[in-house]
């Protein structure tokens, strides 16, 4: 059973800005590093939120009616600015002073909060439906963008020039090993 209540539908709200917004933020960042490797990184994820549009129409037509999804879908798709969130994401790379061009680390930390943020939307979502076909969606979407902010951080730890802290040893001190 699914609950549809303001909450729902200002979490569905939230989850469409990210996917639309989502796909204009990662093009904005592109634009703004100079790595071609970033670039094309962040162009990736650009067209992958564009393919979660169609995840998130299954969804939240399923969670609050396929005439309220068109209806959210249809505003957000005709906004010319993108969503709060998006919004607040490219003001951070403005007050960080890379209107210019933005530091690599700075544009991998954004995204990762971006796909922090959608990620406890979606948990959010999962908290109002007891439906197994939307929960499996649901939980797909999440592991979706849980490897969208694992790859970022990888990207942000190669950059940086950091490795991950190792549980076992790699080598012995006595040169044994």
């Amino acid at each position: 059973m699914t609950h549809i209540d303001d909450k729902v539908i200002e979490l569905a709200r939230t989850a469409i800005g990210f996917e639309f917004g989502g796909e204009r933020f990662y093009r904005h960042v592109a634009e703004l590093t100079q790595n071609p490797t970033g670039k094309a990184m962040f162009l990736r994820l650009a067209a992958a939120e564009t393919e979660h549009v169609a995840e998130t129409h299954v969804l939240f037509a399923a969670l609050i009616g396929e005439d309220e999804w068109q209806r959210l879908a249809d505003q957000e798709a005709t906004i010319a600015q993108p969503s709060k969130t998006i919004a607040e994401l490219q003001a951070a790379v403005a007050q960080r002073g890379h209107e210019v061009v933005a530091d690599d680390t700075q544009a991998l930390r954004l995204a990762m909060e971006m796909e922090r943020r959608a990620i406890q939307v979606y948990q959010e979502i999962a908290e109002h439906t007891t439906d197994r076909e939307m929960l499996g969606l649901i939980g797909k979407i999440i592991q979706e963008e849980g490897f969208h902010y694992d790859s970022l951080q990888a990207q942000l730890d190669s950059v940086q020039n950091v490795g991950l802290w190792l549980d076992t040893p790699e080598f012995r001190m006595d040169a044994k090993y």
